[in-house]
């Protein structure tokens, strides 16, 4: 049996195909010509190229695929980059899912995010908060909102597929790094001065690997599953990174208004002079962190027998892998 992973150099992606490799998994990579793919060098698996803009070579990526995960995904938290994040996140994920179907891929998960998962303002979000159309919310967001869409879709034209929302991962194996490693980073090399205040729903790298294999195993078609893990405040892993890195959090908490006019303004001076930088923060980041919003995964913990583990290891793992691969 071959199973085909998407994304397979990002964070979660890298994790995973490690994981299946570990268990015996005959794995095929779906990777990207221009892309150095370091991340996934001397993996035992076969490698394909591809691109989820390219239907074609989507159709010849899944054949003879009995499993797919969808882990794909461009991942931006600016305003400007709608074109990109709606061409291989939307429609991307539409043509891996018609792809999959002709193909007659035996099972799908597909891996959204959960900022596809409406903010419950009485309490913890559960799967069956939707975003709604008139909240706040990022461009990233609704990109993973509407590519679940695309996957109900072709799940009621006969696809077998299921969908994983996880939040902020923390964890080992971040190559990029991503936004959150980068931030660990930062901490990690005494360059961070200040933060604000707010809190996020943060999950192990390793919980949301175990999620999905048992959501390929044992979830329902059509149903998603929350992964998340624990509702922590930034100061809380502010303190955690102290303890795990040695270096001394910083002492300056900007308040959050200020930060945020500031945050406005910042954000049109990169768009118009700095369109090719990548953001560390935006107005759209710092107002998730005041959002209040944090999930119920007690779904993935009942159906499919996830045991959830501590995210202040995963912060202890992701340090540690920073400094052996020599990034700190």
């Amino acid at each position: 049996m071959t199973t085909l992973i998407t994304g397979a150099t990002g964070h979660l992606g890298a994790n995973l195909s490690r994981e299946l490799i570990k268990r015996g998994e005959k794995l095929r990579l779906l990777l990207r010509r221009n892309s150095g793919n370091k991340e996934v060098k001397g993996l035992d698996a076969e490698f394909v190229y591809g691109d989820l803009k390219d239907f074609t070579s989507l159709k010849m990526a899944v054949a003879g695929c009995q499993r797919v995960y969808h882990l794909g995904a461009f991942v931006s938290i600016r305003n400007d980059d709608r074109e990109e994040l709606f061409d291989v996140n939307v429609l991307g994920t539409r043509r891996l899912m018609k792809a999959c179907r002709m193909a007659g891929v035996e099972r799908v998960v597909h891996c959204s995010s959960f900022g596809a998962i409406g903010n419950n303002p009485n309490g913890s979000s559960t799967e069956k908060w939707s975003v709604s159309p008139f909240e706040e919310t990022t461009d990233y967001e609704l990109s993973k909102t509407f590519a679940e869409w695309e996957v109900y879709k072709e799940i009621g034209r006969g696809l077998n597929a299921v969908i994983v929302n996880p939040s902020g991962i923390v964890g080992p194996w971040d190559f990029k790094p991503s936004l959150l490693g980068n931030t660990i980073l930062e901490f990690a090399r005494g360059k961070m001065k200040a933060y604000i205040g707010g809190a996020f729903d943060f999950v192990a790298a390793r919980d949301v690997v175990e999620g999905m294999i048992l959501a390929m195993e044992k979830g329902k078609k059509g149903e998603r599953y929350i992964l998340t893990g624990e509702n922590l405040t930034i100061f809380q892993t502010l303190e955690w990174l102290e303890e795990l890195t040695g270096k001394k959090r910083p002492k300056i908490k900007m308040p959050t208004v200020l930060i945020q006019n500031v945050a406005i303004v910042k954000d049109w001076v990169e768009r118009k002079f700095f369109p090719d930088v990548m953001p560390r923060f935006n107005y759209h980041s710092i107002r998730l962190l005041q959002s209040g919003k944090y999930g119920d995964n007690s779904k993935s913990v009942d159906v499919l027998g996830l045991k959830p583990t501590s995210v202040k290891e995963a912060y202890r793992e992701a340090v540690n892998w920073f400094k052996e691969y020599g990034y700190v």
